[in-house]
């Protein structure tokens, strides 16, 4: 390819829509033969190192040039990170007889004999890393004009790798900010108790997570960014881990502590929960699935939940009403207990459809003998009008705000509404 024919590339190309890593090999064989070149390739550089990234070789290179993809070097070591500091020429006809590249071990390592580079830069003016050319041996043809195309070229190439650059740099970050929570304790669990009408009492507490952080940020948002990081199954692994630490406590101090955990369909087909729970009482815990990840397969599913239901968990299903996956959890898994979503519970003594879907709701748990949870009660005429309806458990802030561990005492019931008894 001539230069005028990888200008006109350049000219014509939307490094937004073009630019994969095929795209771009292909322009780096082109950049090699231009310049008549043993070798060229693109370089990244990490805190410590210059990492090879694409290569392209000549055919009688193939013999004696062993660079290849993820191929390392200290920074201070390598002739990318000295041009892109300034402190060697971007192009060196002769290694030999530069006095830096001529005592750089990298020089007779790679058989470095000529050499060109540019810096790639990225849109907020950092480095991403270098593109890079050499022969094995002393090159006096190198001149500006071969200089200047490689820089057009390495700003193309900075523009592509730019978007997928910031990405895994995001990811990194948050990668970071996820192990540090998980690493340094700063997961805790808060309790927000379930009201029975014929007990009068709060009969358990659902488990809600905390992310003990500077800014505060809700669990959600540092659920869904383990998630991104596929750290997901070790944060809910912490989080459960920490609810069997705080039931061990509440024994210790005769505390009768009963409690729903939250988890995903995911945990629970990862294997994990089994061991995670060897030492908790099945009466004092029950499992609410979520919906965060989709069940695709309720027959693997179920052989998940066997040894748990063997030895006496209930489940719980999440969210019913919301939509129609969770109708389908009922029909499939069979659970113990169904929370109606809050949705349902909003204003729901002036809503006559909302009190007719829970009719049916609460009907087609009876016929299977299973227990209706309502949601997101906030409001007493709310309250009312579900137990009109037939609902006999209750969660809301209307009973109850989420509450820490040591808030939580046997000896001193939470008092009820006064307008519930």
């Amino acid at each position: 390819m001539s230069q005028q024919k990888i200008e006109a590339f350049l000219s014509g190309a939307d490094p937004t829509r073009t630019g994969n890593v095929a795209d771009l090999s292909m322009l780096l064989e082109a950049v090699r033969q231009y310049l008549k070149m043993d070798v060229a390739f693109t370089s990244r550089f990490t805190e410590t190192d210059r990492q090879i990234e694409l290569v392209r070789k000549d055919k009688d290179a193939e013999s004696w040039c062993n660079l290849q993809f993820g191929d390392t070097d200290p920074l201070d070591q390598s002739y990318c990170f000295k041009i892109a500091e300034g402190q060697l020429s971007n192009i060196i006809a002769d290694t030999s007889a530069d006095p830096i590249t001529n005592e750089m071990p990298v020089t007779r390592a790679l058989d470095i004999g000529s050499y060109i580079g540019v810096p790639i830069p990225l849109k907020d003016g950092e480095i991403y890393g270098t593109l890079c050319c050499y022969d094995k041996g002393p090159n006096e043809s190198l001149d500006e004009r071969d200089l200047e195309l490689l820089q057009i070229i390495a700003s193309y190439i900075g523009q592509v790798l730019g978007r997928t650059y910031s990405s895994k740099k995001k990811q990194d970050i948050i990668r970071k900010q996820v192990r540090a929570v998980i690493d340094n304790g700063k997961l805790d669990v808060v309790f927000q108790p379930i009201y029975g009408r014929s007990s009068q009492n709060y009969e358990y507490y659902e488990v809600l997570a905390r992310f003990n952080t500077e800014p505060y940020r809700p669990p959600n948002e540092w659920l869904s960014d383990a998630d991104l990081v596929d750290l997901g199954l070790e944060v809910e692994s912490a989080i459960v881990h920490k609810v069997a630490e705080r039931l061990t406590q509440a024994n210790e101090v005769g505390l009768g502590l009963k409690v729903a955990v939250n988890v995903s369909p995911r945990m629970m087909e990862s294997g994990l929960l089994p061991e995670l729970l060897n030492n908790v009482d099945s009466n004092q815990l029950r499992l609410e699935l979520t919906e965060h990840v989709r069940i695709t397969n309720y027959e693997r599913f179920r052989e998940f939940l066997r040894p748990l239901t063997d030895k006496g968990f209930k489940i719980c299903i999440d969210d019913v009403g919301a939509g129609f996956a969770s109708l389908k959890h009922i029909l499939e898994i069979e659970p113990d207990v169904i929370k109606l979503d809050l949705s349902l519970a909003s204003n729901i003594h002036n809503d006559t459809k909302r009190q007719a879907l829970v009719t049916g709701l609460l009907a087609f748990a009876n016929s299977f003998d299973c227990e209706v949870v309502a949601e997101g009660v906030e409001t007493i005429e709310e309250y009312r009008a579900l137990e009109a309806l037939g609902v006999r458990f209750f969660q809301g802030w209307y009973f109850s705000r989420p509450m820490g561990f040591e808030q939580l005492s046997s000896a001193s019931p939470h008092k009820m509404p006064d307008s519930i008894n």
